[in-house]
Order: structure tokens, then C-alpha cells, then sequence
């Protein structure tokens, strides 16, 4: 009986030391990520009104003996174009010196990086293996996003707080976006170097994915590289 009491004791006090590592990771992982984010909204996301306005044609377009392009000669552009391009620039101007905030749905439930896989065999196709994301729901975590200071004049705003259904059909009396996404972080054993997944979504068949590099420099997180992942 003493000894099934010591070993219910040693039990009890591993699962509080593992409980105690656990939260102080996510505890690490999110203030990490919270230094980090106003660099990651910097180097993601894109101001809407400027991304879906694109420069207009400026020249005349020159091709090889293939029909492939190769340059357009600006020297060429009419008069029409010329005025086209000035109105643009101006756009475009006025848009970067406003004062209106630019929103990003962001979604604060923040998943780890590591991704564990199920594989399934399929009963009817037994030479194909499919793959099944799970998620270690224990080390999920909020992120309090409302009190990180931004950069630029982006600001974050809770996703649930829109239609998700139909986020990008409403109308908004707010300079709307897109919606960004962001991992947990997946640090070496040393927690000076770390990688994390960024996504951001500017349309139903807009945007983009990143694999972010972030090392420690003189005590401050700094993005290190980043590398596409997917793009629509």
C-alpha cells in the first residue's frame, strides 16, 4: 500500500512538472510572437486599394520573333497614357498619406507549428496513403493582440467579429483588407532561432503563405528570411 502511495505521488508530481513546462512554452511562445507580429504585419500584409488598383499600360509593348514579350518602350506612350499614369501616381499618393486605418481580420487562436500526421489506408485503394493533420490541441493558445503596438497604420481587428461566410462580399464603412493568420512558433533547443507559418488571405482566390525565420539579435527578435509557401 506505501508503495502504490509513492508511486501515485512521483506520478502526480511529473504531471505537474510536465503541466508547468507546458504553460511556461506557451507563455514563451506567446510573448515571442507578440514582439514579433508588428514585423510579420509589416513584411504580409497590403492595403487593399493600392494592390487591386495596378499601374495602367505606359508605352508600347515589344515582342521577338516568337511573339513573346520582352519590354515595353516607355518612350512611346501617348498622350492618353501619360495623363493615365500621373492620375494613378496620384492615387496611389493619396491613399499612402490618408490616415485611415487599414483592418486586418485576425484570427487569435493561435495553433502550434508542429504538425503531427495520421496515415490513414484507404480500404478501396490499399497503394495510397492519405494524410491527416492533427493538432495538439493542448498547446493551442489565445493571443491578446489589442495591446500590441503596430508599425504602420495597420490595424487588427478580432475575426469573429465578422461573417466569415462571407467576409469578403460585405461591405464595410472601414478600409478592409484581408484577413491574416499566423502559427505558433517552433524553436531550437536554445530558443535563439525559430520558424512559424504566416498566411494572408486578400480575396476569395487572393493571397498568399510564408515559412517566417526569426532568430534573437541583441535580445530582440528580428525576421531573418521568408519563404513562400503557397500563393492564389
Amino acid at each position: 500500500m506505501e508503495k502504490l502511495q509513492k508511486i501515485t505521488f512521483v506520478l502526480i508530481i511529473l504531471l505537474f512538472a510536465s503541466c508547468k513546462k507546458n504553460e511556461n512554452d506557451i507563455e514563451f511562445n506567446r510573448n515571442v510572437l507578440a514582439e514579433i507580429l508588428p514585423s510579420i504585419i509589416d513584411s504580409t500584409c497590403i492595403d487593399a486599394r493600392i494592390f487591386s488598383n495596378p499601374p495602367p499600360r505606359y508605352g508600347k509593348p515589344i515582342f521577338n520573333k516568337d511573339g513573346h514579350y520582352v519590354k515595353t518602350d516607355s518612350t512611346k506612350a501617348t498622350p492618353e497614357e501619360v495623363k493615365n499614369l500621373k492620375e494613378w501616381k496620384q492615387q496611389v499618393s493619396d491613399v499612402e498619406k490618408d490616415t485611415f486605418k487599414v483592418i486586418i481580420a485576425f484570427d487569435p487562436k493561435i495553433l502550434p507549428y508542429e504538425k503531427e500526421y495520421e496515415k490513414i489506408i484507404d480500404k478501396n485503394f490499399p497503394k495510397v496513403t492519405l494524410q491527416k493533420i492533427k493538432t495538439d490541441k493542448v498547446k493551442e493558445y489565445i493571443l491578446n493582440f489589442k495591446n500590441i503596438k503596430l508599425n504602420r497604420k495597420f490595424k487588427l481587428k478580432n475575426i469573429n467579429e465578422f461573417d466569415k461566410k462571407n467576409i469578403f462580399e460585405r461591405k464595410y464603412e472601414f478600409n478592409f483588407s484581408g484577413i491574416l493568420r499566423v502559427s505558433g512558433i517552433k524553436f531550437d533547443k536554445k530558443r535563439e532561432n525559430g520558424i512559424l507559418d504566416v498566411g494572408f488571405t486578400c480575396g476569395r482566390l487572393c493571397g498568399y503563405g510564408n515559412k517566417v525565420f526569426i532568430k534573437k539579435v541583441r535580445n530582440k527578435w528580428k525576421i531573418i528570411k521568408m519563404k513562400e509557401t503557397w500563393i492564389s
